[in-house]
């Protein structure tokens, strides 16, 4: 399998590169899909493909390998070599093995017993006990259990319902109740029903995670949270803390109220920041600590004074300022990402900005088109339904990323400047005839695949949907009715 204009290639500098080489570059790809492709740039390159790819197994599973989806034979060794030497592997308890989404290796109850020991490579294991302890033999079996986890490399224990069997060796584990190791790392509540003593959470802890409201006035105190802490997520409940409450060892802070404001700009070391509250709040921009990169507001707050250059991440959500206030010298601004109202009628001109994002409120005022896109955006992302039209998207974006379906599921021809050639959707549907060189599929971060066109006759596709792996090649022919490639990706 390789391209045929790619036959004279061989006396090219690029080709006669080392496999070590070739190896680095290809790790440091972010997408397996792209680690294919390159390996089909020449002849030699493919023909070597054993010999420096090995592909990205964060978004493969170990199970992927019983896949019958995977039909692209020339790298069907290369998937399983790949997936044979994965280190960070997880692994999913539960009277039966049927359910297999998004894990690497199964285990019933039943074959607790039975094996001597864990898989060296298994560092997470989920726990489906809420079946298990309506067993006569549930204290043998959990007995039996972490004694294994004991003596393997697991660190993370997730769905744990007691702490009774608990080894030392774990790092990261979601409880509901009970006493914290001092080895913690990472730890998530899910309701919390009284203040947060000073001393409870062990000092080892860096991850700390409310998820929900359910939770006291007032609950922290000085010393509530530990010191080395560096993310902490607020369950989003607004009153007011001492000035000390928030560790300056915290990188990430998120779901927290604008009235922390004065404690927040106190820390030196904190990178990226959200912010929730109530409408009508003022937001002074200049109080924002000088380190921050993130910034992500999802509140209607009114900003005043100057957003600080260092911002490469910026989520104004349904906030209100004045633009020239908040960008006094645009040249002086670089963004990653901006997220903007999509309906607000005001220019974005002489900002840097790569990843355009266009929201829009239930509460605010819409008009018929959205936003002028300034060129230089290379990566437009679409919250909302609203139809497209053609004036507005500049020949710089190369990529559209569309959140809602409804008035995408089949644009007017023309509409899609020749600049595009990567869509992103949220769902399985086909939105054009005219394929673009890559169309990608991404429900969550576990479920994403991709289509991408390998010549004039051929298309590749390779990811997850439906929770099950698909690796194949198709012919040109498929996408004449895009409703077969759909039935093919979900239920082939």
């Amino acid at each position: 399998m390789s391209n045929n204009n790619n036959s004279n290639n061989s006396t090219h500098k690029l080709v006669n590169l080392p496999h070590i080489l070739l190896s680095n570059i290809v790790y440091n790809l972010t997408d397996n899909i792209d680690k294919i492709f390159f390996s089909l740039v020449c002849k030699r390159w493919f023909e070597d493909r054993n010999r420096y790819i090995l592909f990205d197994t964060n978004t493969l599973y170990c199970i992927d390998k019983h896949s019958s989806r995977i039909t692209l034979n020339s790298y069907r060794s290369l998937i399983f070599e790949s997936l044979n030497k994965k280190k960070q592997c997880t692994m999913f308890i539960d009277p039966k093995t049927y359910y297999f989404e998004r894990y690497d290796h199964l285990m019933d109850y039943d074959s607790i017993e039975s094996i001597d020991e864990i898989d060296q490579d298994i560092v997470e294991v989920t726990i489906r006990s809420s079946e298990i302890q309506y067993r006569e033999d549930s204290d043998k079996l959990m007995a039996r259990l972490y004694d294994l986890i004991s003596k393997s490399n697991i660190t993370s224990i997730k769905d744990c319902h007691t702490l009774k069997y608990v080894p030392a060796n774990i790092t990261s584990l979601e409880i509901g109740v009970g006493v914290l190791p001092d080895t913690l790392e990472s730890f998530e509540m899910f309701n919390i029903y009284q203040i947060l003593e000073p001393g409870v959470l062990p000092t080892s802890l860096k991850i700390l995670r409310i998820l929900s409201r359910s939770a006291p006035d007032n609950y922290l105190k000085v010393g509530s949270l530990p010191p080395n802490l560096q993310e902490f997520i607020h369950n989003g409940s607004d009153f007011n803390i001492d000035s000390n409450v928030l560790p300056n060892s915290l990188i990430t802070l998120e779901n927290v109220p604008v009235s922390w404001m004065k404690s927040i700009k106190q820390l030196e070391n904190l990178r990226s920041l959200m912010l929730v509250g109530n409408s009508g709040s003022l937001l002074d921009l200049s109080d924002l600590p000088q380190s921050l990169t993130r910034l992500d507001i999802y509140c209607s707050v009114n900003l005043q004074s100057s957003l600080p250059t260092s911002i490469r991440h910026l989520n104004l959500g349904n906030s209100k300022y004045d633009i020239d206030e908040l960008f006094p010298d645009r040249s002086l601004y670089h963004f990653d990402y901006l997220q903007v109202a999509g309906f607000k009628q005001e220019s974005l001109d002489g900002l840097n900005i790569k990843r355009l994002c266009l929201n829009s409120s239930p509460y605010t005022k819409r008009s018929d088109t959205h936003r002028d896109i300034p060129f230089g955006v290379e990566t437009l992302e679409i919250l909302y339904h609203n139809k497209i039209n053609q004036r507005s998207l500049p020949s710089s974006v190369k990529t559209l990323v569309v959140d809602n379906m409804q008035n995408f599921i089949r644009p007017e021809e023309g509409i899609l400047p020749d600049s595009v050639q990567n869509i992103e959707l949220k769902q399985l549907l086909f939105p054009t005839t005219k394929m673009v060189d890559n169309i990608s599929f991404k429900v969550d971060d576990d479920n994403k695949c991709s289509i991408r066109k390998l010549d004039d006759q051929y298309y590749i596709v390779f990811g997850h949907q439906n929770d099950r792996f698909i690796a194949s090649l198709f012919h040109k022919s498929m996408f004449l009715e895009t409703d077969n490639v759909v039935e093919i990706l979900k239920y082939a």
